[in-house]
């Protein structure tokens, strides 16, 4: 047993826990005052969770909110978008990064899908001259817009930005969209607009063998050189059928699986790998094979994610996942947070040093 700090399901108290392995997996258990002792499981298969050795060390890139509208539906969202709703504007946007340090960590600007937004350009533009220390600037997109080859080329020659594309399986958001989405990496090979990572997203491990094979294409076609492969988790939007866990070692072993079928290298790589990302090179592409807790499963003395949020108002920045978690309860579900988390948690200059500490 190891001691640790959690939530609870119900309420989203920060809670006391305790990590405990068992030969039928590792659990996390908290007592709520008001809801009660909870038992809840990381991963089924304990060996996998103790074997997983990784550099811990805190987030170091930001990840900013500027948009809650989308063009898709995506069976899985944390966001649920709202299409009604008005974006920040571009000053509420700069003013939010001149509170950060100028550290150089990058900014990653997401949605629901940042390119609803006409003035993304204008927004990249000005960040880019708030100071001396150039940061590298991450545009997490579907990338359907981009297909739209004027809008494409507004992003020509703009310094210090990259993409990251959520391509996803054919079958996740169908043909049609997929096509569209296809068009907008071409037009970003066209402009000399840099993709940094594919992303996808899984509705279920037996789309995997495609999208394992899909990423060596691209990368033969010199897209880029790595991927990432998540499954879905339990925020916000989730298809309607009973959600069905898969946790990240049923995601390791069956891509390890393919790997031997297929002939395909396999080869751990701790220095990129978190409690939630396992890294590998598959045939020296680095895939991270990404599930992220939830608010029964979040564990605070472990490394979750890589970037810093501030998505809830007047509550402190602390890691993303987190922030995702307490974005589900304040903003999709209209409830009140009861709590703060413990200031060990949240971003400062002290916890940049001293982020893990059990």
């Amino acid at each position: 047993m190891q001691t640790t700090y959690s939530m609870c399901q119900f309420c989203y108290r920060h809670l006391p826990a305790t990590r405990i392995f068992k030969s039928d997996g590792v659990f996390l258990e908290k007592i709520c005052k008001i809801h009660g002792k909870q038992l809840d499981l990381i991963d089924p298969d304990t060996e996998f969770y103790k074997n997983l050795k990784y550099k811990k060390r805190p987030p170091s890139s930001y990840w900013l909110d500027i948009s809650n509208r989308c063009n898709l539906a995506c069976p899985h969202c944390y966001q649920i978008p709202d299409n009604k709703s008005i974006d920040p504007s571009i000053n509420t946007i700069l003013n939010e990064i001149k509170t950060w340090p100028d550290d150089k960590f990058p900014i990653s600007l997401v949605g629901a899908e940042p390119t609803t937004r006409r003035d993304l350009a204008e927004i990249i533009n000005k960040i880019n001259i708030l100071s001396n220390n150039s940061r590298m600037i991450v545009v997490v997109t579907n990338g359907i817009n981009l297909a739209k080859e004027s809008y494409a080329k507004e992003f020509e020659g703009i310094k210090n930005l990259k993409w990251t594309f959520g391509l996803n399986h054919p079958d996740y958001n169908g043909i049609k969209n997929r096509k569209k989405q296809e068009v907008g990496l071409d037009n970003c090979l066209k402009y000399n607009l840099t993709v940094k990572t594919l992303t996808y997203t899984l509705g279920n491990l037996e789309q995997l063998p495609f999208v394992l094979e899909e990423i060596k294409l691209f990368n033969k076609k010199g897209v880029c050189d790595n991927a990432r492969i998540q499954v879905g988790v339990d925020i916000g939007r989730t298809p309607n059928e009973e959600f069905k866990e898969i946790y990240l070692s049923d995601l390791v072993k069956k891509a390890i699986n393919i790997c031997n079928e297929k002939s395909y290298s396999f080869k751990f790589d701790q220095e990129s790998s978190s409690r939630t990302h396992y890294a590998a090179f598959v045939d020296n592409i680095l895939i991270k094979f990404i599930k992220w807790c939830d608010v029964r499963t979040i564990d605070f003395e472990e490394t979750q994610s890589e970037s810093w949020a501030k998505l809830i108002p007047n509550f402190p920045m602390t890691n993303l996942l987190h922030q995702i978690i307490l974005r589900d309860r304040v903003i999709n579900n209209n409830l009140p947070l009861l709590d703060s988390v413990p200031s060990k948690y949240t971003y400062n200059e002290i916890t940049k040093q001293n982020f893990i500490s059990v």
